[in-house]
């Protein structure tokens, strides 16, 4: 995290929010073809927390087949002849190579007070955790981005909309429930330093052990796996050749993870700060390439652009 002194100027200097054009979330309404086909549950923005059953639909004559966009930090060959390092991610040809550019939300007022947040719609963005987002949008101005999903989680939704309110932005903004955090039950809104001396087992569990970390029959952190492979698949599926998302640390790395053929035990292997932007490049058989993972320089000087 930058000082404070350097906090506090960059909040003097930052942009008015209500001064951009208002976020909307729209949906694609496709012809039904011959054609992949996602199924996802997720959470439109204006229906006011309801969740809603909609089908996304890939069709082959919607998506060009020219490569995805490049910016100069993603160099290098994606082609399918090269890659196979990772196994498919929706287990059928894709019509296009994609990128997929993720990130995690800013800092939360309960990032500040060091409790866990989990699923939990109590923590939001800190003025801070705003500006890290206007800088996000900024870094990612000079990319072509054809959609944006995002947790519909608070604090990951107020930043995909904050970023998504950027010029070019108009395509649409989906809020998938597979991109949740990982619920972690009563843990949630508890200071670390509180369950690590009053739950000692089991908060030491979740941070040594998470994969064996259980509460009333659930395991948190197979499931947020289980979601994580289920929102690559939705995000693949979908039209475009380029795409952001917006969510959480667990589950970006989970996320990762997935991506990588990496097992549950590997989960903290990597790390995640606020804002980070985390790059895959997808071949047309749905195979993985990581090139920029954490990437924080956006963070801290002007003028960074992926």
């Amino acid at each position: 995290m930058a000082p404070v002194a350097q906090q506090s100027s960059m909040l003097r200097s930052r942009p008015t929010l209500m001064s951009q054009r208002p976020f909307a979330c729209r949906r694609s309404h496709l012809s039904r073809r011959d054609t992949a086909t996602c199924h996802s549950t997720h959470t439109h923005s204006g229906d006011k927390g309801s969740n809603s059953k909609e089908t996304h639909t890939t069709h082959n004559h919607e998506v060009s087949s020219a490569s995805a966009p490049r910016s100069p930090f993603n160099t290098g060959s994606m082609d399918i002849t090269t890659a196979g390092a990772t196994a498919s991610l929706c287990r059928h040809s894709i019509p296009a190579e994609k990128t997929v550019i993720v990130l995690r939300h800013g800092m939360t007022t309960w990032n500040e007070e060091q409790r866990i947040q989990g699923s939990s719609e109590g923590s939001e963005l800190t003025l801070f955790g705003e500006m890290q987002a206007v800088r996000c949008r900024e870094a990612l101005s000079h990319m072509q981005i054809d959609s944006c999903f995002s947790s519909p989680i608070r604090r990951a939704r107020t930043t995909s909309e904050i970023i998504w309110q950027g010029p070019g932005r108009d395509g649409p903004c989906i809020f998938l429930d597979s991109l949740k955090e990982a619920h972690l039950g009563w843990l949630e809104g508890m200071k670390q330093s509180e369950a690590a001396t009053n739950h000692r087992e089991a908060f030491s569990t979740w941070r040594e052990r998470p994969a064996e970390f259980h509460f009333d029959g659930r395991y948190p952190l197979l499931e947020v796996f289980d979601r994580a492979a289920q929102a690559w698949k939705e995000i693949l599926e979908a039209p475009g050749t380029s795409h952001l998302v917006v969510t959480h640390k667990s589950m970006m790395r989970a996320f990762l993870c997935t991506a990588l053929n990496l097992p549950p035990t590997s989960f903290r292997a990597v790390d995640i700060h606020n804002g980070g932007v985390s790059i895959f490049r997808v071949n047309k058989r749905g195979e993985v390439m990581m090139t920029n993972m954490n990437m924080t320089a956006h963070m801290h000087h002007d003028g960074i652009f992926y």
